[in-house]
């Protein structure tokens, strides 16, 4: 019994950094309807996963900030542009994404910042006219959706 009260303090312990206090905005209107992969938690850190949730969107449509923030990244990575917000909680990241705004620049929440932009042409889409939005903070990714869900309203749909 104390073995196995000793494995719950210490697995809360593991999670209790992860609460956050700020809550994320989402990044298009409708985001819940237009999510077409779920994040996929790795089994280790380098083992492999999804890394983040992929939202149909047309090409070069807006992507809102999720929170307020500083735009610390913007660039091609490999074969893909990728827009990154440091925020309160930690990184967004969305990807393929480009942006008119300037490293250093402060976005506030749900403003337009960044655009569905087109991807090097060896880049292989998993969805189509999808953007990967990714989170992370100091120990490393998380699902999105733990730091917009609860700011979600209840739903009955017919």
């Amino acid at each position: 019994m104390l073995k196995l009260l000793a494995i719950l303090i210490f697995s809360l312990q593991a999670i209790a950094p992860r609460l956050q206090s700020e809550f994320w905005a989402e990044p298009i209107p409708f985001f819940h309807r237009e999510i077409q992969e779920d994040y996929l938690a790795p089994a280790s850190k380098y083992g492999s996963g999804h890394r983040g949730v992929d939202f149909q969107l047309a090409p070069y449509s807006e992507i809102n900030s999720p929170a307020d923030g500083t735009l610390v990244f913007s660039g091609k990575v490999v074969n893909r542009n990728v827009v990154t917000l440091r925020t309160e909680s930690g990184l967004a990241s969305f990807e393929p994404a480009c942006t008119n705004f300037s490293i250093g620049e402060q976005i506030k929440q749900g403003e337009p910042f960044a655009f569905h932009c087109q991807a090097g042409p060896d880049y292989e889409y998993h969805c189509q006219n999808c953007v990967h939005f990714s989170a992370r903070d100091e120990y490393g990714y998380l699902s999105p959706m733990q730091l917009i869900e609860p700011q979600l309203p209840s739903v009955l749909y017919a």
